[in-house]
């Protein structure tokens, strides 16, 4: 901030100084009229350090020398403190106390005002020193109001220059305390599922390898346990399949690859396994789709975005029930909806859907959900320029749709 105050003050004292030539000039005052041009040289050499080198103290210190001694020098040859060299010194304090850095304001501040000091005193007790440059009162209205607004308008313009970039500072602190917030959440989700849901498959899947191992089984428990055992395994893997793909969003960021795809033909290994998922659940998923339908998309997001979508269908659908996925074409873009006639979602969670704020899930047979599946689909989605909404009711099911833009 500092910065940019110094450098701001450097143009408007630019600007001022060169005013102050041309109105000194006119005055009469030729002398102080030339001493204001080399300053205006030497505001610039302090702006240029300061905003192309970086190099911000040198240029305060400068300046602080520069101006300290200008206005000294002149003093007592322009009217003392019966001119506008108070007005001057006030100025030079209020700049020097907001761009000094700590170690400098103890050097200037007090040497300003030791400068200060020894001048009144010196007037005080030689006042036939003192050079009374005016020609007439007018004259020196002229001047002393011209300093004085030309002081109010600095102040002004480095208080409002303040006062933004305060509220710039306060806005963008607010945005990281913010994602901050969000930050903590996400690190407590994912210490939540490695801690907890991660945990429980895999104390099933060891719990079914045990008893198979030492318990002698007939085929029809051994069937049974082996789709118990798949069942853990597949949940897990799908679990840990996006518990990967969000860290890695999480620290690398992820860009996608967008090409022009076929989307049916992109989809139909992913759709025919998601397919066999539902006849194992007693679910009927039908799929229609127009064969010749392409879209602008990443072919592994759109996978993943889909698997996640069909995933959740069914594990929210009982059995007998039936899931429907179709592909078409809607106002230029690709249009993919998935609906179920599952248990649907309450109004209670549909705020926060697509959020790591949702909790943890059980589908109709006690699948378990970590709530990551949804998240990294909206992620992928906008990622793809595209959108998905849903619309669901309590015990009658839930509608999911994705638009994808069309090449």
């Amino acid at each position: 901030m500092e910065n940019r105050i110094f450098n701001a003050v450097c143009i408007f004292a630019f600007f001022v100084g060169l005013i102050n030539a041309i109105i000194n000039f006119t005055l009469g005052l030729v002398l102080y009229g030339l001493l204001m041009l080399p300053m205006l040289v030497i505001v610039l050499v302090c702006y240029y350090l300061s905003r192309y080198r970086n190099k911000l103290s040198i240029g305060v210190a400068i300046t602080a020398f520069s101006f300290n001694l200008l206005c000294g020098g002149t003093y007592f040859g322009s009217a003392a403190s019966d001119g506008v060299n108070l007005f001057t010194f006030i100025l030079i304090i209020f700049i020097l106390t907001l761009v000094c850095s700590k170690r400098q304001f103890w050097i200037w501040i007090p040497l300003n005002l030791l400068l200060m000091v020894v001048l009144i005193t010196l007037e005080y007790h030689h006042p036939e020193w003192i050079d009374y440059i005016y020609h007439n009162k007018q004259h020196k209205l002229l001047d002393i109001a011209q300093t004085f607004f030309e002081i109010c308008f600095m102040v002004i313009l480095i208080t409002l220059f303040m006062k933004k970039s305060y509220n710039r500072e306060k806005e963008l602190a607010q945005t990281r305390l913010i994602a901050l917030e969000e930050s903590n959440e996400t690190k407590n989700k994912l210490f939540s599922i490695v801690a907890h849901d991660l945990k429980a498959p895999l104390v099933s899947i060891e719990t079914y390898l045990s008893l198979l191992s030492q318990i002698e089984l007939n085929n029809d428990e051994k069937v049974i346990m082996e789709k118990n055992l798949l069942t853990a395994t597949r949940q897990t893997s799908e679990m840990l399949n996006n518990i990967l793909l969000w860290s890695k969003d999480q620290m690398e960021g992820l860009t996608p690859n967008l090409i022009p795809i076929n989307v049916h033909d992109t989809l139909d290994l992913t759709i025919q396994f998601q397919k066999s998922m539902a006849k194992e659940k007693g679910i009927t998923l039908n799929y229609k789709a127009d064969t010749a339908i392409m879209a602008l998309a990443d072919p592994d997001m759109l996978q993943l975005i889909v698997r996640n979508l069909l995933n959740n269908a069914i594990k929210f659908s009982s059995a007998n029930g039936e899931i429907e996925l179709a592909i078409a074409q809607k106002d230029q873009s690709c249009l993919i909806k998935i609906v179920d006639d599952g248990i649907g979602i309450s109004t209670s969670k549909q705020q926060e859907l697509f959020s790591l704020k949702s909790k943890s899930t059980y589908g109709t047979q006690n699948e378990k959900g970590v709530g990551l599946g949804l998240k990294l689909a909206k992620t992928y989605i906008e990622l793809q320029h595209g959108k998905i909404w849903f619309e669901s009711m309590e015990g009658r099911g839930t509608t999911f749709y994705v638009a994808l833009p069309m090449p």
